[in-house]
């Protein structure tokens, strides 16, 4: 009866709970016709959710289609851009490590002169700096923020400086030695002959910086591995170089009242006899001994042989017509100094020979003449000069005129009589494209090259998602294109009327930097570019289109349909364009309704 009774409340508690679960349902649907308010909010929440969520929706396409969602790739060229990317970035850190291991080789010397003790003891300025003022490790020295008068002296001391690099390191600059502070702790600094097998021993420091100098002579007897010397930021520096050092190329830039002395310096192609060591090769002998200066006023150079003075000259950027083009300001115009049949001579660099593959002997890429024309025919690319481009073009004419004379071939008529070449008559066009802004096709060539060059870069950084370094790169392409003739020639020209297509495409740049500037979110200057792009080329479809884009991202939707409608029409199978427009559409209703509403 206990065990039944307790069933029975069991079932009575259960009814219970259901009857108040009934009554709580009851009350929340409303009685006698009163409104349930509860549930009208829950389905105006409801109904706002969801009209927010479609407008999200709308949006995200929106974006997808102007190119301005970056969340996922669209396509599979995209995702192997990102991927691309990404491998990039990897590099990136990489050498971002890497330069974080050379800086750690870099000793900098800040006020090195002593305090003046007596105004009218000079003695009291000079400075020697031997290996003691260098760290353990420390290969690279930078002497800088120092304030004379007074002299700063680099003794041969620091010729004993050791690196040790792998044997098959190859060629001594350049090379950057594996022993730092974490990984040899036992730095030497004398000489050795006990060298671990596989490794060999480099003596001197690597590199020389002379950085924010005023007043002050520097005097250099060490060796330099590199042979390089780079001087920045300098007011009345003297540089002295002796006998002991090695350093074949300077880089001055934006330097005042610079004075450099070679005294008896060697070139950098000097081998010293073996039985005593004498120079036999002195600066000036070798083609690579060279002074680069940008924005440097009032240099002067002088080469001293046995203590008589063979040779001097004067520098100046101003005087010697650097001009600004384009971006580039006339401080970053380069000049070089070197000898030229016993004299110095200061020309200005016309280009860069790495970018356009030209080297200072005369080699070209993919060129069957460059085999075999001078000296050093394939070997590295530098800066070259006016003068050096004619003597190439001399070269070259001269071993085409050698190859068509010893070629054996003869042209022979049907009765078997050598027929005689007819000599070239030159049209009027052809005389007025040689002599047009005194240059030549070769030199219009060359520029041409190196915009290309600068472009290609810039297409890898934006397919690489680097914008920002591809708007560098556009831009320096579209500089070094000002410096074409057809930059800012006439119309009414002869010469300009003979061209049928521009010697660049300028238009192309400037549209692919137009979209580097939306990627970035720079509408504006996007915009700007894009009216560029589509005054010089008004067919050029892409030009147009992303006039259209960055109009459409500034708000200003009517403009935006103009565009991408003239777009439209000259590729009226565009599905991409015709998404844009669509929206450019949409939104401009929208902005209609939105102001007739108020």
């Amino acid at each position: 009866l206990l065990l039944k009774s307790n069933k029975t409340m069991s079932d009575e508690d259960k009814v219970t709970g259901k009857d108040v679960s009934d009554r709580s349902n009851i009350a929340a649907r409303g009685k006698a016709g009163r409104t349930d308010y509860s549930e009208w909010s829950k389905k105006t929440s409801d109904l706002i959710a969801s009209l927010e969520s479609e407008e999200e929706t709308e949006k995200t396409r929106a974006n997808e289609s102007l190119g301005l969602d970056g969340r996922h790739a669209r396509s599979e060229t995209e995702a192997a851009e990102r991927a691309k990317a990404k491998e990039m970035t990897r590099a990136k850190k990489a050498l971002d490590t890497y330069k974080e291991r050379e800086s750690g080789i870099l000793e900098v010397l800040e006020n090195v002169l002593p305090e003046e003790k007596n105004k009218n003891d000079d003695a009291s300025k000079i400075r020697y700096v031997t290996r003691k003022d260098l760290r353990p490790g420390k290969r690279v020295l930078s002497v800088s923020n120092t304030c004379g008068p007074g002299t700063i002296v680099l003794t041969n001391d620091l010729s004993l400086l050791e690196c040790k690099v792998a044997t098959n390191a190859g060629h001594v600059p350049g090379v950057i030695p594996t022993n730092t502070p974490s990984t040899n702790p036992n730095d030497v600094n004398k000489i050795t002959s006990n060298h671990n097998k596989g490794e060999r021993a480099i003596h001197g420091i690597i590199k020389l910086n002379l950085h924010k100098l005023k007043d002050v002579t520097v005097i250099v007897r060490c060796r330099i591995i590199t042979s390089t010397l780079d001087i920045s930021h300098c007011e009345n520096l003297t540089v002295k170089i002796e006998k002991e050092a090695t350093i074949a190329t300077i880089q001055a830039d934006l330097c005042d009242k610079l004075h450099v002395e070679f005294r008896d310096a060697p070139s950098g192609k000097n081998i010293p006899r073996i039985h005593d060591g004498a120079t036999t090769t002195f600066w000036g002998a070798d083609k690579d001994d060279r002074i680069y200066h940008a924005g440097v006023k009032n240099m002067s150079i002088q080469i001293f042989r046995d203590g008589y003075m063979e040779s001097e000259t004067t520098a100046d950027y101003i005087k010697d017509g650097a001009v600004a083009i384009g971006n580039t300001t006339a401080e970053e115009v380069q000049f070089v100094t070197s000898v030229v049949e016993d004299n110095l001579l200061t020309e200005r660099v016309l280009r860069p020979g790495a970018s356009t593959g030209t080297t200072v002997s005369g080699a070209m890429s993919g060129d069957d003449l460059s085999a075999g024309v001078g000296d050093n025919a394939g070997g590295a690319a530098r800066p070259m000069t006016e003068r050096e481009m004619k003597e190439i073009r001399n070269q070259r004419e001269a071993a085409k005129a050698h190859m068509e004379q010893n070629s054996g071939i003869r042209i022979l008529d049907k009765d078997g009589n050598e027929v005689k070449k007819k000599e070239k008559i030159h049209d009027s066009s052809e005389i007025v494209e040689e002599v047009y802004a005194s240059m030549p096709n070769l030199d219009i060539d060359a520029i041409v090259k190196d915009c290309e060059a600068q472009k290609a870069k810039g297409n890898e950084s934006f397919k690489g998602g680097e914008y920002a370094q591809a708007i560098l790169l556009y831009t320096l392409a579209l500089d070094r294109a000002a410096e074409l003739p057809d930059a800012n020639a006439s119309k009414s020209s002869a010469y300009e009327k003979s061209l049928t297509q521009p010697f660049f495409a300028r238009h192309i740049v400037l549209s692919n930097r137009s979209a580097s500037f939306l990627k970035l979110g720079h509408h504006e200057k996007a915009l700007e570019d894009a009216i560029k792009a589509e005054r010089l080329d008004p067919t050029y479809v892409k030009g147009i289109f992303r006039k259209g884009l960055a109009l459409h991202a500034m708000g200003r939707y009517d403009e935006a349909i103009t565009a991408l409608a003239a777009a439209l029409k000259i590729e009226p199978k565009n599905k991409q364009i015709k998404q844009a427009l669509q929206f450019a559409e949409i939104r401009f209703q929208q902005l209609m309704q939105k102001r007739m509403n108020g």
